[in-house]
């Protein structure tokens, strides 16, 4: 009596729900906590049949199905989380049921069902709040991020902006100065050349300069710094991670194409490919298996307990509808005709879950399980074929015909090249060495934003070599459309031009070596021939230039010319002048 006491205050003193079940089905217990989770009263459910109470609602089915599995299996404790329908509210139960068993002579021998649930619904809901509220924060953190950087762009571009209006404003200070002297200069020679005829040239003729017209060179041209490159580089990846087994070039060899240069370890990739292998040949049984899943050891022992319980349940239904009459008859008891009756629910059930089994299991070689088991197979081919081809490339071959050169000589300013030698470990995709194609070569410069405008394909080039101060006539090649940060540091804009060297002569490739520092003159502007008079002896009359020249003796005629390109001290005249012409000014 006293231990009945004692394990019914710790029933009744537990924060999880308790519930006990006889093998009649009948409820033989229930303690507070399961009371007040469930949202039932003992009075009410105590010596009542499980169905009756609880099978009445089948949106609590998960929960009635997690009992009735353990009644089913009577050697497994089974653990499900399940929801509870209590109301209007919406509990997330973790079941966990098992047998209550005792001795008899010896033998286990079960007695009732134990039913422990306990209420998750807080714990998911907190969990629930904290995954919501963590991914809040990363997307704050995620915005503050992007404003951070978008401020920092505006603050580039102003910066910028004021550069440029800052330039801008030196050239405008210039071009305002040189505009007050042309017009200082214009005036004074309105005011002492204002007569026509000899007769005003001889008042002012010590004042007036002249200058005799004749041919002058007008170049214009763009200096920068540039390395000697190759013409064209192509880069030789790892095609997996490997030791180098076995070296056969050095660097600066010419090489032809198809050369082998190196050998790989194929160890660690030749274990991988039996992997695959194995892989592929596993997915393969595994579609097969499907195939025939119609025939399988698992849809036949699922058809067999569909059948086994459907026989049970006939027996038992043949049971119940004797027993029924007896009990109308009062032959029998009602416990024996209710015991009848919990023998055909039982086993209607069994029947029921049979058939629900037998169509998961039916399910498997079908739908997605099947596609699934297709894509594995796909996938696994596909790795077996990669695996065969880089197993194929273990030796390196020479992809063209060139220079084998380090990465960093390549030019990949990102990625700087190791040697390659025996026993050096690279990933797959690592660049292990360059081919440089050196029947030309090329040079890289970065140019302000002010001048690319001025630049364009095909330009003339001259490269002078530092070492040996030659000169290497070239072309302008690349333009970039899209600018880059100055190396320099400096914030404003620039552009990558390239220059390429389609031909060099014999006598310089054996002094030129790669990486030689080299000065580039982009040749905006080259007029060999070019009729320059001073700024100031061109007038301007309305839409018209003029420039007064001396004739035969002391004559000044006024001649109509047209302008061409204009330095900082000189205009040149495309029309109007011949080489020998006498310019007063």
């Amino acid at each position: 009596m006293a231990n009945d006491i004692i394990f019914r205050n710790i029933l009744e003193s537990m924060g999880d729900g308790v519930m006990t079940i006889g093998l009649d089905g009948k409820i033989l217990t229930i303690n507070a906590a399961a009371e007040e989770i469930l949202g039932l009263d003992h009075a009410e459910v105590l010596e009542k049949p499980f169905g009756e109470i609880f099978l009445v609602r089948a949106e609590n089915d998960p929960f009635n199905q997690t009992i009735l599995n353990a009644i089913y299996d009577a050697d497994t404790t089974h653990n499900k989380i399940v929801p509870w329908y209590r109301g209007e509210d919406v509990l997330s139960l973790e079941v966990t049921t098992s047998f209550l068993s005792t001795r008899e002579n010896g033998a286990k021998k079960n007695v009732a069902v134990v039913v422990v649930f306990t209420d998750r619904t807080q714990v998911e809901r907190l969990q629930a709040s904290e995954a919501r509220l963590t991914g809040e924060l990363k997307a704050k953190h995620a915005e503050l991020q992007k404003s951070y950087l978008e401020m920092e762009e505006t603050n580039e571009t102003l910066q910028a902006a004021l550069r440029k209006v800052q330039i801008i404003r030196v050239v405008a200070t210039v071009f305002v100065i040189l505009l007050f002297l042309s017009i200082g200069v214009f005036t004074w020679r309105q005011t002492h050349l204002s007569g026509e005829g000899p007769a005003a040239a001889e008042k002012g003729d010590e004042a007036v300069a002249t200058i005799t017209v004749a041919p002058r060179p007008l170049t214009d041209s763009i200096a920068l710094k540039g390395i000697l490159k190759p013409i064209q580089v192509v880069n030789i990846t790892s095609p997996f991670s490997g030791q180098i087994r076995e070296k056969l070039f050095d660097y600066g060899q010419t090489v032809a194409k198809g050369q082998i240069l190196l050998r790989l370890d194929r160890s660690e990739t030749e274990v991988k490919y039996r992997d695959a292998k194995t892989a592929y040949i596993e997915a393969m049984e595994k579609v097969r298996e499907l195939d025939n899943w119609s025939n399988s050891n698992e849809m036949a022992k699922a058809e067999q307990s569909v059948t086994r319980s459907k026989l049970t349940l006939d027996g038992y239904a043949k049971t119940l509808q004797e027993t029924e009459r007896l009990f109308k008859k009062e032959i029998v008891p009602a416990t024996e005709y209710a015991s009848a009756r919990q023998q055909f629910t039982t086993a209607q059930m069994d029947y029921e879950a049979s058939v629900r089994e037998l169509q998961v299991v039916r399910e498997k070689a079908q739908g997605q399980n099947r596609h699934i088991a297709l894509l594995k197979l796909q996938n696994a081919r596909q790795k077996l074929l990669d695996l065969e081809d880089q197993l194929r490339r273990a030796d390196i071959a020479a992809p063209v015909s060139g220079t084998v050169l380090l990465p960093d000589l390549a030019g990949d300013r990102d990625q700087k090249g190791k040697s390659v030698e025996r026993g050096v470990t690279f990933s797959q995709g690592e660049i292990l060495l360059a081919i440089g194609n050196t029947e030309g070569l090329s040079m890289t410069a970065s140019v302000d934003e002010l001048e690319v405008l001025k630049i364009h394909k095909d330009q003339e080039v001259r490269i002078t070599v530092d070492a040996f101060g030659e000169t290497i006539s070239g072309k302008v090649g690349h333009i970039s459309s899209q600018a880059v940060k100055s190396t320099e540091g400096k914030k404003t804009a620039s552009f990558e031009v390239s220059v390429v060297m389609d031909s060099v002569p014999q006598s310089l490739k054996d002094k030129l070596r790669l990486g030689m520092s080299a000065n580039m003159e982009i040749m905006l502007l080259n007029k060999p021939d070019a009729l320059l008079v001073p700024i100031a002896a061109v007038r301007l009359e309305g839409q018209d230039r003029f420039v007064t020249v001396r004739a035969h003796g002391s004559a000044l005629t006024k001649v109509k010319v047209e302008t061409g390109i204009t330095t900082l001290d000189a205009v040149e005249i495309t029309s109007g002048l011949k080489p020998g012409d006498v310019v007063v000014y």
